[in-house]
C-alpha cells in the first residue's frame, strides 16, 4: 500500500484505512487534512454517536459512515444504522456512506461521490483534485474483514494469534441469524463502534456467536462473561476442541476453524482454576479467558482478576445474558478495560431492572423469529384469571404465629421481604389443583405428541414451603415431582436433577426456587408454570425460556412441537405476556380479549382418563383454539397466546429477505441478470420448493 492520506489521518479500523488510502487520497489534496476529524463524537436525544468521519467546511458538515456490507436484513427496525443514520440527518449533518464493497468494486464512483460533496462548498472545493488518480485496492472479497484492524496498527507480538486466524473463520457453518448478526457486528465495529449488543432468542445459537465474534473481533485477547457456572460451562465446552459439538470444529455444518489451531482457553473460577491461584504469566498465555462476574473482583485485593490484568491487556469482551449487566461487577469491568470492543448477548430486550440494555443493539433476533426458522417451540400460554384478587396465602413464622396474605396487591407487596417468601404458602390450595389439572392434560397430550420421549414439566415457586405444597399436589395428580432450592447440598441437587433430566429418571416435573434458570436448557421441557410473580420481564422471559429450545425428535418436525405455558392471571404477569406479543408483532388482544367459554364442558373434558375429551385431539376445544386453563373461583377463560399466523407470516418473510439476500449477490455479479420474481421461482424450484 503506497502512501497516502491514511499516513496523516488516524484510523479505527481496516475500512477506515481503506477509505483513506483509495477514496480520500486520490479525492482530495493534502490540505483536506485540517478539516477532516476522525471518531468525531455527536450528541442525539441524550446519545451519542462518533462518526467515523467528520469533514468540516464552510457550509458543509459532512459526516462519512462506512458500512462493512452492501447489504443488510430488512429488519431495519431493529438495526442499528438505520436507527443511528436518521439521529445524525436530525442534527443538519449531510450523510454520505459507503460500504466496504463499494470501495474495493466501484472506486471511481465512491471518489466522483465525494468529490461532488466536497465542490459544494468555498473552503473545501479548492481542495479537490481535477484529475483524480485512481487505483484499483487491494482488498480482499469477504465484507467480515472491515472490521480488521488497519495495517499499520497491527502488532505481531501481541496479535500472533489472532491476526492469524481471523481471516480463516470460515462462515458457511453459521446458521443464517448468527451469519446476520456478525455482519452487523462487523459493519459496526469497522465503522469505529466500541459498545454493541445482540438480541436473539433462545434457541439462535449466542454461544456460538459469541465464540465467532471473539475470533473475529479481537485483536489480542478476548475475555467471556458469563452470569454464573452454567454458562460459564456452555462456553468452556464451545472453547475445547476436544469435547463433541464444540463450536470451534463440531457445528453441524462444518468446522467453524478449517484448517487452523484453537485459540489457548483458560476457564477461571472452575474448582481448580481459582482466580487468586491463577498468576499474571498464565493469564496472559491464554487467547481466550472465560470467567464468571461474580469472580471479577473489585480491583482492590491482589488475587482479583481485575488486579491481575492491565487495561490492555484485553480489547474484546463477550457477556452473556446482558440483561443483568448493569450491575456494579460489569460496571468495574467496563471502566477497566475502557479500550475494549464489547459485545452483549441476551435473548430478553429489558434488563432486570426494566431499562433498555446499555449498549447499541446492532442485531435483534425475536422469538417469532426463532419459531419460525424451526430453532424454538411454538409458544401456547393457558392463563387463567380470577373474578375478583380472593386467593389466600398466609406466613408461618418460627414461633408458630400465622400472617395471613390477602389477594394480589398485598402478595405483591410480600415478595420485597424475603422472609415472607420463604414461608408463604396458599392456604386454599383449589387454584394449585386446577393448575395441575390443566398441567396433567397438557403432559399426557405432549407424551402422545412425543413419544418415546417424556415431557417434562417445570413450576417456579414462591418460597421453600410454597414449592413443597406444589410438589405434593402434583404428585396427588400423578406427576413425579421433587422441590430443588438453593439449600440443598450439591449432592442432592444433583441427585435430584439426575433423575429429571435422565431418560431412566422417575420425575416429570420439578418446583424450582430460582434456580435452572438463565442458560439452563433441556429440551425435554414442555411445560412451563411459574406459580409466582415476576417483578421484571427479564426474569419472567428467562422462565419461559427453559423450555423453548427444540427437542431433536426423529419423527417430529420443529414446527410440530410446542411448549406449553401456565400462567396465574393473579400473580401480575399479564403486562409481561402483553410484552412478548408487542415484542414479537403479535396482537395483545388474542390474550386478552376473547369470548369465555362453558365451564361444565371443560371440566366434563378433564375427566376422561387421558385428560381430553373422547375422540378430541390436542387441540379439541371450540374454534379449535389450544390454549385454556381453570381457575379457583370466578370465570374459567380460554385464550390464545400464540398467533400461529404470525408465525408463518414471519417465516415468508424471512424466506423473501434470504431470496433478496441471494439476489442482491447474483446480480452484482451478472450482466444481466434475471427479475426477482423469476430468480424466485428458479431457487424454489433448485431446492424442492423450501
Amino acid at each position: 500500500m503506497s502512501a497516502g492520506l491514511e499516513q496523516l489521518i488516524p484510523s479505527a479500523s481496516y475500512l477506515e484505512e481503506a477509505f483513506l488510502r483509495w477514496v480520500l487520497t486520490p479525492a482530495a489534496q493534502r490540505g483536506i487534512v485540517a478539516h477532516v476529524h476522525s471518531q468525531h463524537p455527536v450528541t442525539v436525544n441524550e446519545r451519542t454517536y462518533r462518526l467515523d468521519y467528520l469533514i468540516a467546511g464552510q457550509s458543509l458538515h459532512l459526516a462519512v459512515e462506512l458500512d462493512g456490507f452492501a447489504f443488510h436484513s430488512d429488519r431495519a427496525a431493529f438495526t442499528y444504522d438505520r436507527l443511528r443514520q436518521n439521529d445524525l440527518a436530525a442534527t443538519g449533518l449531510t450523510v454520505l456512506r459507503f460500504s466496504y464493497d463499494a470501495v474495493r468494486l466501484d472506486t471511481a464512483r465512491c471518489v466522483a461521490q465525494l468529490q461532488a460533496m466536497l465542490r459544494q462548498d468555498a473552503v473545501l472545493s479548492p481542495l479537490v483534485i481535477a484529475a483524480p488518480r485512481v487505483e484499483v485496492p487491494e482488498m480482499v472479497g469477504d465484507p467480515l474483514r472491515a472490521a480488521d484492524p488497519p495495517r499499520g496498527a497491527q502488532s505481531p507480538a501481541d496479535e500472533a494469534y489472532f491476526a492469524g486466524v481471523r481471516a480463516q473463520v470460515a462462515r458457511e457453518p453459521l446458521r443464517a441469524c448468527q451469519d446476520e448478526a456478525l455482519a452487523a457486528l462487523a459493519n459496526y465495529y469497522a465503522s469505529g463502534g466500541q459498545h454493541a449488543a445482540t438480541v436473539m432468542a433462545v434457541g439462535a445459537g449466542k454461544t456460538a456467536l459469541g465464540v465467532a465474534a471473539a475470533l473475529s473481533f479481537t485483536r489480542r485477547r478476548a475475555l467471556v462473561v458469563t452470569p454464573g457456572s452454567v454458562i460459564r460451562g456452555t462456553f468452556a465446552k464451545a472453547l475445547d476442541p476436544g469435547i463433541p459439538g464444540n463450536v470451534l470444529y463440531g457445528l453441524t455444518g462444518g468446522p467453524l476453524l478449517p484448517g487452523a489451531r484453537p485459540p489457548t482457553t483458560l476457564v477461571l473460577d472452575a474448582d481448580d482454576e481459582q482466580i487468586s491461584r491463577v498468576s499474571r504469566q498464565r493469564l496472559l498465555a491464554a487467547d481466550v479467558l472465560v470467567t464468571n462476574f461474580h469472580a471479577l473482583g473489585t480491583g482492590d485485593k491482589g488475587g482479583d482478576l481485575l488486579a491481575k490484568l492491565e487495561p490492555e491487556d484485553v480489547d474484546f469482551i463477550v457477556v452473556d445474558e446482558a440483561h443483568i449487566a448493569a450491575s456494579a461487577s460489569y460496571q468495574r469491568l467496563f471502566a477497566h478495560f475502557r479500550g475494549a470492543r464489547t459485545l452483549l448477548m441476551s435473548a430478553c430486550f429489558q434488563r432486570l431492572d426494566g431499562k433498555p440494555i446499555d449498549a447499541d443493539v446492532v442485531y435483534r433476533y425475536r422469538l417469532v423469529d426463532s419459531i419460525a426458522d424451526g430453532s424454538a417451540k411454538n409458544l401456547r400460554v393457558h392463563r387463567f384469571a380470577p373474578d375478583a384478587a380472593t386467593a389466600v396465602y398466609e406466613a408461618v413464622w418460627p414461633d408458630g404465629r400465622r400472617e395471613q396474605i390477602v389477594g394480589r396487591e398485598a402478595l405483591l407487596a410480600a415478595l420485597g421481604d424475603e422472609r415472607k417468601m420463604a414461608r408463604i404458602t396458599a392456604q386454599s390450595d383449589a387454584s394449585i389443583r386446577q393448575v395441575m389439572t390443566v398441567t396433567r392434560a397438557c403432559l399426557d397430550a405432549q407424551a402422545k405428541l412425543l413419544a418415546p420421549v417424556k415431557p417434562r414439566a417445570l413450576f417456579a415457586s414462591m418460597g421453600e414451603a410454597h414449592a413443597r405444597q406444589v410438589a405434593r399436589i402434583a404428585e396427588e395428580h400423578g406427576i413425579p415431582c421433587a422441590t430443588l432450592h438453593h439449600s440443598m447440598s450439591p449432592s442432592a441437587i444433583k441427585a435430584t436433577r439426575r433423575r429429571f433430566e435422565s431418560d431412566a429418571g422417575d420425575l416429570q416435573g420439578i418446583v424450582q426456587l430460582r434456580m435452572l434458570g438463565q442458560g439452563y436448557d433441556f429440551p425435554p421441557i414442555t411445560v412451563v408454570v411459574p406459580v409466582r410473580p415476576y417483578g421484571s420481564f427479564g426474569e419472567f422471559y428467562q422462565f419461559i425460556g427453559r423450555g423453548v429450545r427444540v427437542l431433536r425428535h426423529p419423527g417430529l418436525a420443529a414446527d410440530q412441537q410446542y411448549l406449553d405455558a401456565v400462567c396465574h392471571a393473579e400473580l401480575g404477569l399479564e403486562d409481561h405476556l402483553e410484552a412478548m406479543c408487542e415484542d414479537n408483532d403479535m396482537d395483545p388482544a388474542l390474550l386478552l380479549d376473547v369470548p369465555l367459554i362453558d365451564t361444565s364442558t371443560l371440566e366434563t373434558d378433564f375427566a376422561d382418563s387421558d385428560g381430553l375429551g373422547e375422540g378430541a385431539s390436542d387441540s379439541a376445544f371450540p374454534g379449535g383454539v389450544d390454549a385454556f386453563v381453570l381457575y379457583e373461583q370466578g370465570r374459567i377463560e380460554q385464550r390464545v397466546v400464540h398467533d400461529l399466523d404470525r408465525v408463518e407470516a414471519r417465516r415468508a418473510e424471512r424466506e423473501m429477505q434470504l431470496m433478496a439476500q441471494r439476489y442482491a449477490v447474483y446480480a452484482q455479479n451478472t450482466a444481466t441478470p434475471m427479475p426477482f420474481e423469476q430468480f424466485v421461482k428458479y431457487m424454489r424450484r433448485l431446492t424442492g420448493g423450501q
